[in-house]
This record gives C-alpha cells, structure tokens and sequence, in this order.
C-alpha cells in the first residue's frame, strides 16, 4: 500500500479581547480550533442558546462555568464549518487562527 505523505500546517491560535466576526478568516481551516479544545466556557445566555438550538453535550455547572464540550469535535461542525456561525459563544468570536 502506498502511503501519500501529507504535510500538516501548523497552526498557531490567539483569544482576542474582543470579536472579530469574518466568516472569511474561517474558510480555509476546516475548523481547527472546533476539534482542539476539550470544551468552551459559557455564560449563562449562551447556555440557554445552545440548549434552544439542540446542544446534546453541554455541561451544567453550579459552582463554575458552564461548558460545551467539543472534544472530537463540536456538534455544529459541519463539514469544516460552523453550523450556527451567527450564534456562537463569545470565546469562539474571539479566536482566532493563522499559519505559524
């Protein structure tokens, strides 16, 4: 069997202060940072959005933050995109990824 030898791009990921909403920054990564994380805070409003939206893998927590969990990937990747790119959590509208 022949193996093709695939060159992985190192990615090198950043967390703003701040949004920075550009579905274009997002095209070319087949959402890295969606499978690299084992979860993401949330508050409580996005919580309840991501319940209303039909999260299966949230946690609840009384005594610290709320999570998704998107270990092995997150239930909106969908084909290396973000199914509710408009309704994200704030930590996802601020990382960022680029090339190192």
């Amino acid at each position: 069997m022949l193996w093709r030898e695939r060159s992985k791009t190192k990615l090198h990921g950043a967390l703003l202060d701040r949004p920075a909403d550009d579905p274009d920054r997002c095209k070319g990564c087949d959402g890295a940072c969606c499978r690299s994380f084992p979860a993401v805070e949330l508050t409580w409003d996005e919580y309840e959005r991501l319940l209303a939206l039909g999260a299966t893998r949230l946690h609840f927590s009384l005594t610290g933050h709320h999570k998704l969990i998107i270990e092995n990937g997150c239930e909106f990747l969908s084909q290396g995109r973000c199914a509710i790119y408009g309704d994200r959590p704030d930590i996802c509208r601020r990382f960022i990824c680029s090339e190192e």
